[in-house]
């Protein structure tokens, strides 16, 4: 069979002496595939963490490290009812210490289900076997609930006594005999604990009440923003024991304060007392702003008596010479007469009361006329 031979012409089949061509074939053209980055296949993720699914969570363990009952040396007790006093030495609520007992004693015995149809019957001998292992639990439960009942009771009585000789040792360590702001021994005295440290502090009955309520009463500009009473030696905040100890001694001199009362019924706490005395509170920072100096009042005061005047049409000279004397004799009764209304203006707007505004309306609209009969000529 004929078979044609390729059309190849190379310098290797020659002979030499020839003339030497480059080799070369002809032959098909074949495209090369582009070798590029393989696109990355998407891994199908799981909608849900399958591992918090298979993993169960890990549970921390941690050692309780805090006060525990124990068994009187003088009762000597077998190792199953010291295993079951162990079992509640960390309780320290008797009524929760005698549920725990009684469910103890209902899981003890064991439950026999019938089965449908068929009747469970146990011998004699098992039976009484049963019956002397719940009485032997029951026996030990009520031994430990006995021994809890004493222990509680101790404690019922030796709690006054312990608590009558911390006191008297705070009293002993007083830390100071003179008030911080009379810098006298106190004639009014009331006495602050602290427990924590084991010292105690005298104070002045009306120097103390103030100290808290301005604590309670501070403000910016007329903005009310209480603080929390703190002690003046040691700048520390009042727990709620010693504010109702300090409210009770004031009360035995004479010296009520609603602040100090409605901060001790809501229990210290100083988000509440501000939501529930929020207006008897803008009031008190409106009446303190105002006792500062007519220099920072004057700027407040100038525009309301503008307002005013440009209301009731009052004449540019008696305006300006109202402004002249506020800035050169703000001592003037007739200045410090218009501060008073102005301060009541604010109240009356805070209360929105009627009566106030239309009250605040006629002595503004008299001080205007009394302003344009007192600056009607230059002085």
């Amino acid at each position: 069979m004929f078979q044609p031979k390729p059309l190849a012409l190379s310098t290797t089949n020659m002979e030499p002496g020839t003339l030497q061509v480059p080799s070369f074939s002809i032959g098909v053209y074949i495209k090369k595939k582009k070798t590029g980055k393989k696109k990355g296949v998407k891994k199908i993720v799981p909608k849900y963490n399958i591992s918090y699914y298979c993993n169960s969570p890990q549970n921390t363990f941690t050692i309780y490290s805090g006060p525990r009952w124990r068994i009187p040396n003088c009762i000597h007790l077998s190792d199953s009812v010291k295993y079951k006093f162990s079992m509640l030495e960390t309780i320290f609520s008797f009524r929760e210490i005698k549920t725990r007992i009684a469910e103890n004693i209902r899981n003890a015995r064991l439950r026999f289900d019938s089965v449908p149809g068929q009747e469970f019957k146990i011998s004699q001998k098992i039976t009484s076997s049963f019956t002397s292992f719940y009485a032997k639990q029951e026996n030990e439960w009520n031994t430990v609930r006995a021994i809890y009942f004493r222990l509680f009771k101790l404690r019922q009585i030796l709690l006054p006594l312990i608590l009558t000789w911390q006191i008297k040792r705070c009293l002993r360590n007083c830390k100071n005999t003179e008030d911080p702001v009379t810098l006298e021994v106190p004639k009014k005295p009331i006495v602050v604990i602290d427990f924590k440290n084991r010292i105690s502090f005298v104070y002045e009955a009306l120097t103390l009440q103030k100290a808290i309520e301005n604590r309670l009463l501070l403000s910016d500009y007329m903005f009310p923003e209480p603080s929390v009473p703190v002690n003046l030696l040691t700048n520390e905040p009042f727990t709620y024991g010693q504010l109702v100890s300090v409210a009770n001694q004031c009360k035995k001199y004479g010296y009520s304060s609603w602040i100090i009362d409605s901060f001790k019924e809501l229990n210290a706490n100083l988000e509440l007392f501000l939501i529930y005395n929020k207006q008897k509170l803008k009031v008190e920072a409106i009446k303190s702003y105002f006792k500062k100096s007519s220099f920072y009042l004057r700027e407040i005061a100038i525009d309301y008596f503008n307002s005013e005047a440009d209301y009731s049409e009052l004449p540019d000279e008696q305006i300006s010479r109202f402004i002249r004397a506020y800035d050169t004799t703000p001592d003037m009764p007739i200045i410090q007469k218009w501060i008073g209304i102005t301060r009541e203006y604010y109240i009356a707007k805070e209360l929105n009361d009627p009566i106030l505004i239309s009250r605040i309306s006629e002595k503004t609209d008299e001080f205007i006329n009394v302003v344009y009969k007192v600056f009607l000529h230059p002085s």
